[in-house]
């Protein structure tokens, strides 16, 4: 008689996905290596036609690739593994039958994508990529996170106050009203790793409550992206002016710097507090809400001053969202009103730029810069 084994472990792919109860049954020593999962332990269903001797290994591939244990998808009592006491179970049956498919019919039945694939030592796998310098999540197990301090509740305040509380820092709308057009002029550097990239002479002209234009010299020609009354656009060098994409231009419209706490309150839909974050060091409250084309805004504030030190924003794609993360610094008053001289833009794909103005100016600007270049007529 082969041994009894106890204490399996099963989980798979999927949030949380793990699979079948596992007791094995007496079974002849003959032919054991012959013998399939199903006759040799109970509950056997998506690993069926398997070979009983590959059951224990896969269990701790399972262990492996999301980092649990055993009574992460089975019963607590080892006794009762077999019994589909816990949901994770059908979930992770679900699963298996995916990668089965996806290997069978992408992969002519090649194991290429595996549990492992997507969790990488995660009970839950991460769906959206982070933007560059971000760390992703640590690949603990499920120990980890259990034994996280708790998460700091909600504050009780109305995500109003602290977007009023902010505006009041930055000038509040009196110094916008004394000073409603700036002009900025420095440098926008973008870092990639492994590809330097030269600084590029920037000019800014801001007017509110919401009209800015940004001007990257590019050799003979600028390239300009712009907003106003009317409309959303952009233009390459000596190319066509475009108009703006619906989420490109909410995304523009957040990452004008010197308007934003002017119009927050008009493009921030449904505001709302979130649990304060950490984020360099000091913990920030946090207002989440979204615009009319973006499906999550979260903004950062200092809780002593008001005043915004980070802005993320996502964009919805065809499979799922994607991140752009903004950190401002060096404030500095314009005016009477207090403005970053320094913020970081920061991207999937491993791209960040850094925006650092030299000299922020009050200067007027007419409402016809932020308008729309015409077509150029074609010649006959």
């Amino acid at each position: 008689m082969p041994r009894p084994w106890t204490g399996t472990l099963v989980t798979a792919l999927g949030g949380v996905l793990v699979i079948v109860g596992l007791m094995q049954t007496s079974v002849a020593a003959q032919g054991a290596s012959e013998r399939k999962m199903e006759e040799d332990f109970k509950n056997i269903k998506s690993l069926r036609g398997q070979p009983a001797e590959h059951l224990l290994p896969t269990m701790v591939y399972f262990e492996a690739a999301l980092g649990v244990g055993c009574p992460y998808c089975h019963d607590n009592d080892a006794a009762k593994r077999e019994l589909d006491s816990k949901p994770q179970k059908d979930v992770a049956r679900r699963m298996i039958d995916m990668v089965n498919a996806v290997n069978k019919n992408t992969f002519g039945g090649a194991p290429r994508v595996t549990c492992f694939t997507c969790h990488m030592g995660r009970p839950a796998p991460i769906g959206m990529p982070n933007v560059v310098g971000q760390a992703l999540p640590p690949a603990l197990g499920e120990d980890y996170y259990a034994n996280l301090p708790p998460a700091p509740p909600v504050p009780s305040m109305d995500a109003g106050q602290v977007l009023d509380k902010y505006i009041a820092a930055v000038g509040g709308a009196g110094a916008v009203q004394k000073t409603p057009s700036l002009v900025a002029n420095g440098t926008m550097t973008q870092r990639r790793i492994g590809r330097p990239f030269p600084a590029q002479q920037v000019e800014i002209s801001s007017k509110a409550p919401g009209m800015q234009l940004i001007a990257t010299r590019a050799g003979q020609a600028d390239n300009l992206v712009a907003y106003g009354p009317s409309g959303r656009w952009a233009k390459a060098g000596n190319g066509a002016a475009r108009d703006l994409r619906k989420a490109e231009g909410d995304a523009t419209v957040l990452e004008d710097v010197f308007n934003l706490s002017a119009q927050i309150k008009q493009i921030l839909i449904e505001p709302r507090m979130d649990r304060p974050e950490v984020v360099m060091g000091r913990e920030l409250n946090v207002v989440r809400g979204r615009t009319q084309n973006l499906p999550l805004v979260k903004l950062y504030f200092e809780k002593e001053s008001g005043m915004l030190r980070r802005l993320v924003y996502n964009i919805e794609s065809s499979f799922g969202p994607y991140p752009t993360q903004v950190d401002y610094s060096d404030f500095r008053d314009v005016g009477g009103r207090k403005v970053p001289f320094i913020w970081v833009i920061s991207q999937v794909r491993n791209r960040e730029f850094t925006w650092a103005m030299q000299n922020v100016r009050a200067a007027a600007v007419e409402d016809s810069k932020f308008a729309k270049p015409p077509a150029a007529t074609a010649q006959r």
